[in-house]
């Protein structure tokens, strides 16, 4: 045999090219999924992808004008010529009639807005907008909230909408104009509950921040596969047969309902059932509200021992806060004889009530948010191009003549959420003519709980607000302090706290700790 060992190739050897296609298909159909993954995950809604694609975009954005490259195509709302221009048009429904009392909103890419309110025709006009491309947003009572002026590429193919500029041009010294149409809204379509389990009662005592006893019971319900989150019942400690009922203050708590016990026992104490539940955190809140409203549906049909479920309140705060406005907007569409639950009063402490403002805050430096809430704001999206879920979940852009009576209590230094955003909700309520309290405190942090004096004066507006509209059981009794705190309370509510105000008629009001602004 002649020839070098390389001539000499074994039977068992692969022949030149004998996987090559197999291979190239192989990598091609990886490619394709690749591409196909990648387009998916730029493009879709999902809630479980938008918020990171958002907040690797916003760092993205920072390192690039960290770095002073040239700005991207679609980084910013304002690439036009210096200058102010117009937005104006009509709202309509779907059948051409014009819409009165439409809100109409576009946002700079800080979160500064531009608002207008249609008149009876129809008419809306937004002036003085900084020249450049926005996705404006729309929505009114009994509409569905919607963005107008864009195009959006179907299916897989809107990813690629972040490569152009959004829908709106604004011109300097120019009028834009763009018809909106609104379609009817409907009713969201909520589970009701398959199964529910109401545990033991067993009687609980808290020291502080106030002394109180009360009677817990466990709530368990499913709707689908999996149990929603357990709500909590409590009731006073007095309490005789279930038949022995008590107004229902639904409590939103802005984490798991077992951690703020002690906040719940002295509501109870003072004559309330209290159902006490907390959402998880999610960017989607309409889950966490069909919870509710599943409890008030139960409430209404009188399967929770104790309870009232024809004089209702709801409390939240902070983070749940966004769950109560959200609730009481979606009950504006709940057709009559649904099964839920009226509610007569709404209580806020530290409420969100405006995501613009919030990030406008964000932005100019006035406000840095612990425990990562920045990165949320960030994840949310840029408002000149995304403003549809800022809007969605700011409560002062839907508020409805029809709201029941609203409490705001604030603290003037909360550091978690300004005290502005009660003061934006509070003039809104006011323009709409509905019933309402702010109270701004000098103390108390973000939970408003930070000394016992404080709590003592939270309690006492939200006690005299829960019984002005629902009235309350001679059962119920105010929660008592401990003794060792009776002293500081006096001094503190004589001292540097007190403040003044003024009523809607122009009277003067004092309360101790506490400025007063209010209608009724």
């Amino acid at each position: 045999m002649t020839g070098t060992a390389a001539d000499r190739v074994s039977p068992l050897s692969p022949r030149p090219g004998r996987w090559g296609r197999p291979a190239r298909l192989a990598l091609a159909l990886l490619a394709a999924l690749t591409l196909a993954s990648t387009f998916w995950l730029a493009g879709t809604d999902d809630v479980r992808v938008w918020p990171a694609r958002n907040l690797a975009a916003s760092r993205l954005e920072r390192w690039w004008r960290q770095h002073r490259l040239p700005a991207l195509p679609a980084a910013t709302g304002k690439q036009l010529a210096g200058g102010t221009g117009t937005l104006r048009g009509h709202v309509r429904d779907p059948s051409g009639r014009p819409i009165e009392g439409a809100r109409l909103l576009l946002a700079e890419p800080d979160g500064t807005t531009h608002e207008a309110t249609s008149d009876a025709g129809g008419s809306y006009l937004i002036a003085d907008i900084p020249a450049g491309f926005y996705v404006p947003v729309a929505g009114a009572a009994g509409y569905a909230d919607t963005t107008f002026g864009r195009r959006r590429l179907p299916g897989w193919l809107g990813w690629l909408d972040w490569l152009a500029p959004p829908g709106v041009a604004i011109h300097a010294g120019a009028e834009t104009i763009q018809e909106v149409i609104l379609a009817p809204a409907s009713a969201p379509a909520v589970a009701a509950a398959s199964r529910v389990q109401v545990g033991e009662a067993e009687t609980l005592t808290c020291e502080h921040p106030m002394a109180a006893r009360a009677r817990r019971r466990q709530i368990e319900l499913w709707s689908g596969p999996r149990p929603d989150p357990p709500a909590l019942l409590y009731t006073p400690a007095t309490s005789g047969e279930p038949a022995d009922s008590r107004p229902l203050l639904l409590t939103v708590y802005p984490g798991p309902a077992g951690e703020w016990e002690c906040a719940s026992v002295p509501l109870a104490a003072a004559g309330y059932a209290v159902v006490a539940t907390g959402p998880a955190y999610s960017f989607d809140l309409e889950p966490g509200v069909d919870e509710l409203m599943r409890l008030l549906q139960l409430a209404r049909a009188g399967q929770l021992p104790g309870v009232d479920g024809t004089r209702v309140a709801v409390l939240g705060g902070s983070y749940s806060s966004l769950h109560v406005l959200r609730l009481l907007e979606r009950g504006g569409l709940v057709p009559a004889g649904s099964g839920s639950s009226p509610i007569r009063a709404a209580l806020l402490l530290g409420p969100v009530a405006d995501l613009f403002d919030m990030r406008r805050r964000l932005e100019d430096g006035t406000f840095i948010p612990p425990f990562g809430l920045d990165q949320a704001l960030l994840a949310l999206g840029p408002p000149d191009r995304q403003p549809l879920r800022y809007w969605r979940y700011s409560g002062v852009y839907h508020v409805r003549a029809d709201l029941p009576p609203v409490a705001l209590i604030h603290s003037r230094s909360d550091d978690v959420v300004p005290f502005q955003q009660s003061e934006r909700l509070a003039a809104a309520l006011a323009a709409a003519g509905v019933p309402h309290e702010l109270h701004l405190l000098e103390g108390g942090g973000h939970y408003l709980l930070a000394e016992d004096a404080e709590a003592r004066l939270i309690y006492d507006l939200s006690l005299a607000f829960l019984k002005m509209h629902l009235g309350s059981s001679a059962a119920g009794r105010r929660p008592d302090l401990p003794v060792s705190t009776q002293d500081a309370t006096h001094d503190r509510c004589s001292g540097s706290l007190a403040g003044r105000a003024t009523d809607s008629s122009g009277g003067e009001l004092r309360h101790d700790a506490v400025r007063v602004q209010s209608q009724t």
